[in-house]
């Protein structure tokens, strides 16, 4: 008798075990998929799977199993209770509201689920003690939401009729996975392909698969027209992946205002005169002109002269002394400094073909000024110095008519 008492404990226990069971180790969602920022209602089904058994007073609790599951999802309730479920094979569904936070990561995430219940045998009064049932590893998939951006660049400021070596740094800084991503600098179809060109390879750049946090780089040379205007422009990115991702960016760049300037001279007694104009489209600032040293002229003076803002259109002019070197050719070498628009200082050297009317135009027109006036100083004090002697003859020849 004893001996089947314990079959009796042991056949009881086993079914106990099995009294409460999930459909599933995937926990069921309101709606798929998941994203973080959304707040849901999960499902949990709990089926009787004790043959014979009474399950009373059932009530289910939802755990995160670990920490990141609970740092990833906010439980607003974690503990429903399903009433009593009779009958071998019933199933009632247990329902848990949840927020799962805004910066959860994409991923699986694991919970347990415990299910208290009392219960009694069919055909006796017999109460049963409580039990819990574990049910481990219940899974909740979250789908994380990308947004691959553009974290930092090279561009900056480019000169028209320039090639640039750029490079773009783009980051995920959503919580989700892009496959196969590509970048892509959309020129075609606007102003701006006019205005530039990328070389080499094409406007598409593939950036592979860019998980949360991760970053990729690409390089290009960046080719200004000529003609190219001053201004800001914003090269538009459209960034492309599986499962329909597809984001916009810009990324901003700066023509500078460059221009050109023609220059030409004119030689006057005592003075050489270099004139300056802006032949380009853009206005330059703090305009100078220097003649550095050379071999083929020498200065005397000043070697530099600011100009001032020249427009396009504008012309001004220098006044310089200087003098040819003996031997040396006729080219006069010179420096042009001016700002552009964008703030950068540039420097332009220049050459001029140049012929004085004087081997030293400038050094011998100064000298003979001063001749002059020594010469007429000198006749002055002659006769202050002979004054006397000049009244007596010319007294002499008035008293000889």
């Amino acid at each position: 008798m004893k001996r089947l008492n314990v079959i009796f404990v042991v056949l009881l226990t086993m079914l106990l075990a099995q009294v409460a069971s999930a459909a599933s180790n995937n926990l069921v969602t309101e709606s798929e998929p998941v994203y973080p920022g959304d707040t849901i209602y999960v499902y949990v089904p709990i089926k009787n799977a004790g043959y014979g058994t009474f399950m009373e007073d059932v009530s289910v609790r939802l755990v995160p199993k670990d920490n990141a599951s609970a740092k990833a999802v906010t439980l607003l309730n974690d503990i429903y209770s399903l009433g009593t479920i009779n009958d071998w094979g019933d199933q009632r569904t247990a329902k848990f509201r949840i927020h799962v936070n805004p910066d959860a990561a994409e991923g699986d995430y694991y919970f347990d689920v415990y299910i208290t219940s009392k219960g009694k045998q069919i055909n006796t009064a017999n109460q049963i003690t409580p039990i819990t049932t574990k049910l481990e590893d219940q899974i909740l998939t979250i789908k994380g939401k990308p947004l691959i951006v553009l974290l930092n660049s090279t561009l900056g400021i480019v000169a028209p009729m320039s090639i640039n070596k750029e490079t773009l740094q783009l980051k995920n800084t959503g919580t989700g996975t892009v496959q196969n991503a590509v970048v892509e600098i959309k020129l075609a179809g606007t102003d701006m392909n006019t205005v530039f060109s990328i070389l080499g390879g094409g406007t598409q750049f593939s950036l592979g698969n860019m998980k949360a946090g991760d970053e990729a780089t690409i390089t290009f040379n960046l080719a200004v027209d000529i003609t190219a205007r001053p201004g800001v422009y914003n090269l538009p990115l459209k960034i492309t992946g599986l499962n329909n991702y597809s984001s916009d960016n810009y990324a901003g760049v700066v023509v500078a205002g460059t221009t050109n300037f023609e220059i030409s001279y004119q030689e006057t007694l005592g003075s050489f005169s270099l004139n300056v104009a802006n032949v380009g489209i853009s206005p330059a600032s703090a305009v100078a002109v220097t003649l550095p040293r050379q071999k083929n002229f020498t200065s005397t003076g000043s070697s530099s002269s600011v100009l001032g803002n020249l427009n396009p259109g504008d012309y001004t002019s220098a006044i310089f002394q200087i003098a040819k070197t003996s031997g040396g050719g006729n080219a006069l070498e010179l420096e042009i400094q001016y700002t552009d628009t964008g703030g950068q200082r540039h420097t332009i050297t220049k050459y001029l073909p140049v012929e004085l009317s004087q081997a030293g135009a400038q050094t011998k027109s100064t000298s003979t000024n001063y001749t002059t006036w020594l010469l007429a100083a000198i006749v002055i004090l002659v006769i202050y110095w002979q004054r006397s002697k000049i009244t007596t003859y010319f007294q002499k020849q008035k008293g000889s008519k």
